[in-house]
């Protein structure tokens, strides 16, 4: 099946070989636009995530059911269910950066370049703005804005905001340890996706009920931005708890992978896209099957 991104025939190993710019052989010679992820990753993302969690507020409010262990469970899947499809969609056009702590995160390791950040962040962010309106859209101003807009929160009366901070970090750490695992190119090869996915909805199982599990700045601000916008209140205060600890967990969990992981010398990353097969080279003999 042809690709319609690819500009040029290029080798396995020079598609896995990140360039001095941190983008990969396939991609320079691109038009810029192309180098960077379209806002669509994660709008989807916080469309899909932070607008299931919001559902279900809209939901529990009509039916007075409790918040239980089902509900957490069917918004974790729908975080999982979103990531798994957009890295799948996206992740051979750009590396499927949808989460700035994990752009941060590389580029601390040396693995991406620093001058790709900026515009990486602005299109994260508009894209979870943009899914955070749509949440707005779908479920209606005043239903939405009563069931939290999908914001995610902690409750100041038992917990403190460097506790938060620390809880909010550890569960990005497992997120950006897991990515920089399977996106090596010893991993075994199109699980990407699916792994990362998997991770993220164990982390809310658990993380979820402390501090909401953004484990994503840009998904964390869109929804705060929404809410604001659309006349909700907004807890200011506990913005730097999340966002410090977003981005510092997700920094210390790429340099620890990057840590432990270079036990071989020749040691390398690739996008989070699933790696093309190898064009075979053999041929089939006129009248075998």
């Amino acid at each position: 099946m042809s690709n319609i991104f690819r500009q040029a025939a290029v080798s396995p190993e020079e598609v896995r070989s990140p360039g001095p710019s941190g983008l990969s052989p396939a991609c320079r010679g691109r038009p810029a636009w192309q180098h960077h992820p379209p806002p669509l990753g994660t709008g989807f993302l916080v469309f899909i995530g932070a607008g299931s969690a919001a559902a279900t507020g809209v939901i529990a409010a009509g039916t007075k059911a409790p918040f239980s262990m089902a509900e957490l469970g069917v918004i974790s899947f729908a975080f999982m269910l979103v990531i798994v499809g957009a890295v799948y969609a996206i992740g051979h056009i750009s590396g499927g950066h949808i989460n700035p702590a994990v752009t941060l995160s590389l580029a601390v390791s040396g693995k991406f370049s620093w001058r790709e950040v900026p515009g990486y962040w602005a299109a994260q962010l508009a894209g979870a703005v943009a899914g955070a309106a749509a949440i707005y859209l779908t479920l209606g101003r005043l239903a939405t804005i009563a069931a939290g807009g999908g914001v995610t929160a902690y409750n100041p009366a038992t917990m403190g905001f460097g506790r938060a901070l620390v809880i909010e970090a550890l569960g990005t750490f497992m997120l950006v340890f897991v990515i920089f695992g399977v996106i090596d190119h010893r991993a075994v090869p199109g699980w990407a996706p699916m792994a990362i996915g998997a991770i993220v909805f164990a982390v809310i199982i658990v993380v979820g009920p402390a501090t909401g599990a953004a484990i994503n700045p840009a998904r964390y601000l869109g929804a705060v931005f929404m809410l604001k916008a659309f006349g909700g209140n907004v807890l200011w205060s506990q913005v730097p708890a999340y966002l410090i600890g977003d981005l510092a967990g997700g920094v210390l969990g790429g340099l620890a992978w990057a840590g432990i992981g270079r036990v071989r010398a020749d040691a390398s990353f690739t996008s989070l896209a699933p790696a093309e097969p190898v064009p075979s080279t053999e041929t089939v003999s006129e009248g075998t099957s």
